[in-house]
């Protein structure tokens, strides 16, 4: 009733043609959105465990918003329209959870021994990881772990707009 009948109405003028889904399909490059969601998630690792040491505490839920940042690059980097890429954010995201948890632990070791990072990366075996894992990780990081791989996997895929899906169903066609 009070609604103004120039936006809700549609503009004939402003309507795009069907993209074209060859040209979407063939923007889409897993090599690249895997890197740069990497690059993101050894950035984002390395930011939480800066933040959990100028704070003395470790917030979990972190990981959340981390699984989101993930999610986007992944967006942005890949371009995909395929389940392929939530797929492989959501392994990264829980793989960032996990490092990031273990990063953590590195620098608080480090200030403890006082020793660089470094040292103490170089000092890692698998029977110290399998305690750390054991001890330290519980079913709280194990939760926000799981949730941030499910943000990451929502923000994957590429976001399209009316006429690119209109494209891409065209191309569906021609290939049938």
């Amino acid at each position: 009733m009070y609604r103004m009948k120039q936006k809700h109405t549609p503009n004939p003028a402003r309507q795009l043609p069907p993209a074209d889904g060859r040209r979407l399909v063939a923007e889409q490059s897993l090599g690249r959105g895997t890197l740069g969601t990497f690059a993101v998630a050894l950035l984002l690792c390395w930011v939480w465990g800066l933040f959990a040491m100028t704070t003395a505490s470790v917030y979990p839920w972190f990981t959340i918003p981390m699984g989101a940042l993930i999610g986007i690059a992944m967006q942005r980097f890949g371009r995909g329209l395929s389940w392929h890429y939530p797929v492989v954010a959501a392994v990264i995201a829980g793989v960032a959870a996990y490092a990031g948890n273990l990063l953590i632990g590195v620098f608080e070791t480090g200030r403890y021994i006082e020793a660089t990072p470094v040292e103490v990366l170089r000092g890692l075996s698998s029977d110290t990881l399998r305690n750390f894992f054991r001890n330290t990780v519980n079913p709280v990081d194990h939760i926000y772990a799981f949730s941030g791989c499910g943000v990451a996997a929502f923000f994957a895929n590429r976001r399209l707009k009316r006429h690119e899906v209109l494209g891409l169903r065209n191309l569906e066609r021609e290939n049938r």
